[in-house]
């Protein structure tokens, strides 16, 4: 994955009703696209643990031509959908309620509006920012460890995966076919970066 600076107006969505979903803060999330650069323009992304969707629809907004959306959380969906709706991305995304955990990425999300061939196309990022209790523990037994595993054989080669964590907690180098090449730490959480390749490439600081 090459690494390429970029900068974006700030997009307005419809928050979390309470505190049980924990958006990402705007600076961290402008961080993190500005480290993605030209990277999000035409892929295919997995909002996992999305809740009102920041992260999908931001990817989107940079040029990500489609966006499936999963959680478990059915009013942060329906906060989501009036998202979508209000950001005209009806025909650019996917939302699905399901267990994360269970699933990893649903198979069923609408292929059709993503590629017209007979080959389904499979996401090429993904975001994953599960619950802070559930992002402690990152070891290959833990919950966040296996959905890493499964995640790996869903997605497409070279794609790349960013999951928010907690500090403390210590990803591996590794998840299956995961790569870790880069991580950055802001106040109390963490963002590491895999990519499902065997070369692992660090951006230039």
């Amino acid at each position: 994955m090459r690494i390429i600076t970029g900068t974006k107006a700030r997009m307005t969505i419809l928050p979390p009703r309470d505190r049980t979903t924990r958006p990402i803060t705007d600076r961290v999330k402008e961080s993190l696209f500005s480290i993605l650069g030209s990277y999000v323009a035409d892929t295919v992304v997995a909002d996992l643990f999305c809740g009102t969707g920041s992260l999908g629809l931001e990817a989107l907004s940079r040029g990500a031509r489609h966006a499936v959306m999963v959680d478990a959380d059915r009013d942060a969906l329906m906060r989501l959908r009036k998202n979508i709706e209000k950001l005209r991305f009806q025909d650019n995304t996917s939302v699905i309620s399901a267990d994360i955990f269970q699933t990893g990425i649903p198979s069923q999300f609408n292929y059709n509006s993503v590629s017209p061939q007979d080959k389904p196309e499979l996401c090429n990022l993904v975001f994953i920012d599960p619950p802070y209790r559930l992002s402690q523990n990152t070891s290959l037994e833990s919950q966040l460890g296996r959905l890493l595993i499964k995640i790996s054989g869903q997605i497409a080669d070279e794609a790349t995966i960013i999951f928010r964590h907690e500090r403390r907690a210590e990803p591996l180098p590794d998840y299956a076919d995961l790569h870790q090449f880069d991580q950055r730490i802001y106040g109390r959480m963490g963002l590491t970066f895999l990519e499902k390749t065997g070369k692992i490439e660090k951006d230039e600081k």
